[in-house]
């Protein structure tokens, strides 16, 4: 997933027509970047790999290999990438299919007004908010780690860090329970004894 603002995003169809229509419902995006539009599953690898998108827009029906199997691929190769997989047919199997492939979501055409912006829009901010978190456990892990490390005293800065989180995360156990750690490797037990009375209760 990239780290910038604009998205990028590649069209795979092999009907020319629905490519222009994608690129029109997308026109009031403008912190979209279209990377490329591919005429076929061979075709989309190989842009992927090339342009690395953060979304792929793609038909279900296509000659050669179809959208279960092109996704398959393509999400092999980059598991962050958002496909949204497109059919006029409503078919259970085509669907389960392409879900298990990796698909985000799979939208029946015609598309209703709106509905393919506000589908990326949630792609993009559901799988920003999931790197967030991760970021923030993998640090809140070190910093448990660290605690055990050795009997120093925890910095003002860490114990700052760990209140904050606390803070904004009252019912995150983790957070709790490095918080009230390092509380008692400080010796501060003002602070530690009501903690403590959170957790037991928790």
């Amino acid at each position: 997933m990239s780290q910038s603002t604009t998205i990028k995003l590649l069209i795979v169809t092999d009907i020319p027509d629905a490519g222009v229509e994608i690129q029109h419902m997308l026109a009031e995006m403008p912190d979209i970047e279209i990377t490329g539009t591919a005429a076929g599953g061979a075709e989309a690898i190989s842009l992927a790999d090339v342009h690395q998108p953060d979304v792929v827009v793609m038909d279900y029906d296509m000659p050669g290999l179809d959208g279960a199997e092109t996704a398959t691929e393509i999400v092999h190769r980059d598991p962050g990438v958002q496909v949204i997989m497109l059919s006029l047919v409503q078919d259970p199997e085509d669907i389960i299919k392409a879900m298990r492939a990796g698909a985000r979501d799979y939208l029946f055409k015609p598309l209703a007004e709106g509905e393919l912006v506000e589908t990326i829009r949630w792609l993009i901010r559901e799988r920003r908010e999931y790197s967030r978190m991760q970021s923030f456990v993998k640090q809140l892990r070190k910093a448990y780690e660290a605690l055990f490390r050795d009997d120093k005293p925890v910095p003002p800065t860490v114990v700052t860090y760990l209140e904050t989180q606390v803070s904004q995360n009252p019912g995150d156990r983790l957070a709790l329970e490095t918080l009230a750690v390092a509380y008692a490797r400080n010796r501060d037990w003002k602070k530690l004894y009501p903690l403590m009375g959170v957790l037991i209760q928790g």
